[in-house]
């Protein structure tokens, strides 16, 4: 009898509880931001620390604060329910067309040994390309009765094309907004940010220009082995308007503000619109996104092919439809053309078709055998032609990839468990504490989110781990943990975690978490605020009885408007800190203060074709042909005039009389002593970069 009257105490308490909560949302959700705000600051100030130990004490107080912070939020909004839900399953599933399934197999077969010698050639694209329409015409199943449930549904709204014309949203118009605001920090000055091409960009400068000459590769081998999808979208911008490092750079950016459309839609698929939207409005904002689309890498096509194939494959859950299982399949063979660490995304697709098992909704699995099916016939098929060259050459397929996780190039350490721990905690914390340290791709150890990203990060992470049986809630956590092991699996080299260009799939998964607890602070105030009684207030002015002026406010709404205000300017001044932070303390970082020495090297070469032959000493400074040659305009590409010592007797000290330009680093004495010795009639010219400093020197002289 006594259990029983504790029982029910602990509900009256619990009750009681939940109603006082509820009574007090907007003061709770306003402390467990504050306390995430301040554990983030201390986060951000722990270097101003003088000792080891003061560092510690300050890092477990940040942690301390996340830690109630995110206890906190899950206590109020963990009941909240915001993960869309799969639709009811229907009577019977469209029987598989067996026969253009069967047809498309064939043709592949068929396709497989005419893709050999790395080319794209004629007959077996052809016969590729058959078999893909092939397995279209499997997947399509058309279903009017489904087609008109969606279009008459409150989710989707009225289609937004009809016979009436174009009918336009205002969240596709702030969606439109987000893009623009993308574009501009994608694209401005971006002909002049970053200005040196690096040591990757000569690469994919030279993986276009075959495309443009008409040598159609299906894996290009230049060291280490790249993959050639973003090169074939990059190729039609060059073919336009010239190839050069602007155009690459300008392409990935495209890629880039691309990506948020395609992050709207699964957002708007996994929970709602809104979570989609601020999911992209995040990502066109965040730095991480903006430098490595501004780079010219093609790692930047990892994020939109992901987020398609996902959106897709979710899409075909929850309507049931085969023909979304198909394109995620096609987008899931044609990311592993985008860069290597896609390679890992067949197991994040196993773990997401496995989620029915531990989500109570298996029937879903086996319902959708014959759709999961054709999603991997598909993407086995679109892998054909990259298959055919893995077949030819393993070891220059796997290459970069092995190089990291085995000792091809490096000693794995001794203890490969503790690394691997040491590894997972840096990519863990490279969210909120330290991120990437190469300059091309960070402002070296500092955090890969905005402030307030960073913050509702970890609060909607928080969310999503207490709801993970939710609907889609395991597929999210699944993307964010599966897409952070090509940095955690850097075993052989674990000084590179984090790594933001091995970590870039885990985008899409990251932003979802800020963008969620947003949306769930949002809808929760909105409907709070609703709830209470209206309090208007009224001044009014009367002159001799008569009401000459009046004017009148909702308290309520004023309320709302002043947290909804505070939400709108802390997502306004997270965009206004990231111009400050690329253009200039980005840029600040880079070598040279984005001096581009392989550029002005390229210019003299051809301010001096029209006189005479033209020479580098390299050796023994870092010297990058590639890029030198990249980059030349009048000077023919095939230029090769590189030494490594200068030889009485050889070129350019003896030959045909003639004038010569050499250019020498300002620290090669000797170079520069030989040269005014045996041309003492010569000139010198010290070119120099953004720092005063002498970058190299070009001397002119005559045989």
């Amino acid at each position: 009898m006594a259990e029983k009257e504790n029982r029910i105490q602990g509900r009256n308490l619990l009750s009681a509880v939940k109603a006082w909560a509820q009574q007090r949302v907007v003061s709770l959700t306003v402390t467990c931001v504050l306390m995430a705000f301040f554990g983030q600051y201390i986060l951000d100030h722990r270097g101003a620390a003088q000792s080891a130990t003061a560092v510690a004490v300050v890092s477990v107080t940040a942690a301390a604060l996340y830690w109630l912070a995110a206890l906190l939020f899950v206590g109020v909004y963990g009941r909240q329910r915001m993960a869309a839900q799969p639709d009811e399953l229907p009577a019977a599933q469209p029987r598989m067309a067996w026969f253009p399934l069967a047809g498309a197999v064939l043709l592949g077969v068929a396709a497989f040994p005419r893709f050999s010698c790395n080319r794209f050639s004629l007959d077996g694209t052809l016969i590729w390309l058959l078999g893909l329409a092939l397995l279209a015409l499997a997947a399509w199943t058309p279903n009017p009765a489904r087609a008109e449930q969606a279009r008459s549904s409150p989710d989707d709204g009225q289609p937004w094309l009809n016979r009436q014309g174009i009918r336009v949203r205002g969240i596709h118009l702030a969606l439109l907004g987000a893009m623009l605001l993308a574009a501009f920090f994608r694209l401005h000055k971006i002909d002049l940010i970053p200005l040196e091409m690096g040591c990757d960009l000569p690469h994919n400068y030279n993986n276009i220009r075959l495309i443009l000459r008409g040598e159609y590769l299906i894996f290009f081998p230049s060291h280490p082995g790249r993959e050639g999808l973003f090169f074939y979208l990059a190729a039609p911008l060059a073919r336009a308007v010239g190839l050069n490092h602007t155009t690459i750079k300008i392409a990935s950016a495209l890629v880039g503000v691309f990506t948020l459309p395609a992050l709207y839609l699964l957002g708007k698929e996994l929970y709602n619109r809104w979570v989609g939207l601020l999911a992209a409005f995040l990502l066109g904002i965040s730095h991480w996104h903006i430098i490595l689309t501004r780079v010219g890498y093609r790692a930047s096509t990892v994020p939109l092919v992901l987020s398609l194939m996902w959106y897709f494959l979710i899409r075909g859950y929850k309507t049931h439809r085969r023909w979304f299982f198909a394109l995620a399949g096609l987008f899931l063979g044609l990311g592993m053309y985008t860069y290597n660490a896609f390679m890992i995304v067949p197991l994040l697709v196993a773990i997401m078709l496995l989620t029915p098992l531990v989500s109570g909704q298996r029937r879903a699995l086996l319902f959708h055998w014959q759709d999961i099916l054709l999603l991997v016939v598909v993407a086995v098929y679109v892998f054909i032609p990259l298959g055919r060259y893995a077949y030819e050459q393993p070891q220059m397929y796997g290459y970069r990839a092995a190089t990291r996780i085995t000792d091809l190039e490096a000693t794995l350490p001794q203890n490969v468990w503790a690394t691997l721990l040491e590894t997972t905690q840096k990519a863990l914390l490279m969210f909120n504490v330290r991120g990437d340290g190469v300059f091309i791709a960070n402002v070296p150890f500092v955090r890969e989110l905005g402030f307030v990203t960073a913050i509702f990060f970890i609060l909607g992470l928080a969310y999503v781990l207490w709801n993970w049986r939710d609907g889609y809630n395991l597929t999210v956590l699944a993307a964010f943990g599966v897409m952070l092991l090509p940095t955690i699996l850097s075993l052989a080299f674990p000084q590179e975690v984090p790594n933001a260009i091995r970590a870039i799939g885990v985008l899409p998964a990251v932003m979802l978490f800020p963008a969620l607890a947003l949306a769930l602070v949002g809808r929760r105030l909105l409907a709070f605020y609703r709830a209470q009684a209206a309090r208007k207030w009224c001044v009014s002015l009367a002159v001799n009885g008569e009401h000459r002026l009046c004017v009148g406010w909702d308290a309520r709404r004023a309320r709302l408007m002043a947290v909804g205000a505070v939400l709108v300017l802390a997502l306004v001044l997270e965009a206004r800190a990231v111009y400050p932070f690329y253009f200039e303390r980005y840029v600040a970082h880079l070598p040279y203060k984005n001096y581009s020495i392989t550029l002005e090297m390229a210019r003299a070469i051809d301010d001096f074709a029209d006189d005479g032959e033209s020479y580098i000493k390299s050796v023994p400074y870092w010297y990058d042909g590639n890029a030198v040659r990249a980059q030349l305009q009048r000077t023919d590409q095939s230029w090769h005039n590189e030494l490594e010592v200068l030889i009485p007797g050889e070129e350019p000290l003896a030959g045909e009389p003639g004038k010569f330009m050499v250019i020498v680093h300002p620290e090669d004495i000797e170079a520069l002593q030989i040269l005014r010795e045996m041309f003492p009639q010569g000139m010198e010219r010290a070119h120099y970069d953004f720092e005063q400093q002498v970058a190299f020197i070009t001397f002119y002289g005559e045989r």
